[in-house]
């Protein structure tokens, strides 16, 4: 199946109460996992790549993976650029093939936020590629496993409605107590902020820091609107543990394929549970 847009798969998940997970990647193990894993369960699924991990991997490599795979996949796939910081990089994100950009200008004024999606909306929209923004602050580093305390720069409701009805944007990352990276503290989730967005506006919302959360949690976070929930940090941990324990079990001479025999299948475990708790299984 050839990839598909953001926005159809997001107004898909809008309307009937499921959230489409996007897992983000760095090895062609987390890319055959993630897919293995949506294509048993018939769920669509959003393949990230984070601009943070741009220099750590080859953005063209990771790239030609997922289309290829993509091509012989049964399941609606979105390639997406995740944590765009500029401009330039979101022209990188679309020059490798992602049909799907999220600009981060939350570091930013509100204003220069403004000015700065507003600018990302008329290159990508002219590319045929879906934009989505963020509001507010999520906590930690997106691609940082550390994680750090729940923080109180969350969305405001009215700002978030004037945001998106006025830069154009698919989708909105919206901050509501998670963190990116692991949790030092119980998350301070804000789900009366959230409800007011969600009353407010109509694009479709996005939850950033979703490893960790519990399933009640995720439920409830789904039920009052989230529809593209990111997760890397459990990918990433697990497939770290995979081979820690391969190169443990494993006397020298030792091969880069013992090393990391297992790893796909781990990664496919953990992005199954996700799927099942996501409620997307079943709506490809």
């Amino acid at each position: 199946m050839s990839m598909v847009s953001l926005k159809e798969v997001l107004r898909d998940a809008q309307k009937l109460h499921y959230a489409v997970p996007s897992f983000n990647v760095v090895t062609l193990e987390m890319i055959e996992g993630v897919f293995r894993a949506a294509e048993n369960l018939s769920s669509p699924v959003i393949i990230g790549l984070a601009a943070r991990h741009v220099g750590q991997v080859d953005p063209w490599l990771i790239a030609g993976a997922v289309e290829k795979r993509a091509t012989r996949s049964i399941v609606p796939i979105v390639f997406h650029f995740d944590h765009a910081e500029s401009i330039e990089s979101v022209r990188l994100g679309v020059d490798i093939g992602c049909n799907s950009v999220m600009i981060d200008g939350s570091k930013l004024s509100l204003d220069k936020n403004f000015e700065l999606t507003k600018a990302v909306v008329t290159f990508a929209k002219s590319k045929d590629v879906a934009v989505e923004a963020e509001l507010g602050a999520v906590g930690g580093v997106e691609g940082e496993i550390e994680g750090g305390e729940s923080q109180q720069d969350y969305t405001d409701p009215g700002e978030a409605s004037k945001f998106a009805n006025e830069t154009g944007i698919d989708a909105l990352a919206v901050a509501i107590g998670t963190v990116h990276g692991l949790y030092r503290s119980a998350p301070n989730l804000q789900f009366e902020i959230l409800k007011a967005i969600e009353q407010r506006t109509d694009v479709p919302l996005v939850l950033h820091g979703g490893s960790g959360l519990s399933q009640n949690e995720f439920a409830r976070l789904i039920d009052l609107g989230i529809t593209k929930i990111n997760v890397f940090t459990e990918l990433a941990i697990r497939c770290g543990d995979r081979l820690r324990i391969n190169i443990i079990a494993r006397q020298p001479p030792m091969s880069i394929v013992d090393i990391l025999a297992g790893a796909s299948g781990d990664i496919e475990k953990v992005a199954s549970d996700f799927i099942t708790t996501f409620r997307s299984a079943g709506r490809a």
